[in-house]
């Protein structure tokens, strides 16, 4: 599913494409462990994976945006614990936080707009 799901995304990194690398680290377990328990529940799917429909997608916006728009304090708060993950767990002191936190949403946000589906898959190598 996954290599189908592939097939189907943007070429380009842009609006719609989100890549998140990092060597030892797992970006996604950076994420969640940034935004807390409470939060990371109310991103869609599992730990990273999902494939929506264009209908789940409406729905999944509004519990993307409350897991995702955070105030400047729970912000950077957030910040500092996915560098300190990257940095930790993984060798990527220079993983750009600031991205995993603004590109979900991104994503979602755009596939809403086009009335599109959407997709996530986090890969272990």
């Amino acid at each position: 599913m996954r290599d189908a799901s592939m097939t189907l995304m943007p070429k380009t990194e842009g609006a719609g494409l989100f890549v998140a690398t990092a060597s030892k680290a797992n970006p996604v377990a950076a994420l969640c462990y940034g935004l807390g328990a409470q939060r990371s529940a109310l991103l869609p799917g599992w730990f990273g994976d999902f494939l929506l429909s264009a209908e789940e997608v409406r729905t999944a916006l509004p519990r993307a945006e409350e897991a995702l728009l955070l105030s400047s304090t729970q912000r950077s708060a957030a910040l500092t614990r996915i560098t300190a993950w990257m940095t930790s767990m993984g060798d990527a002191p220079d993983f750009d936080a600031v991205e995993l936190i603004e590109a979900p949403l991104r994503v979602i946000r755009h596939a809403t707009e086009a009335g599109t589906g959407a997709a996530a898959f986090s890969r272990w190598y």
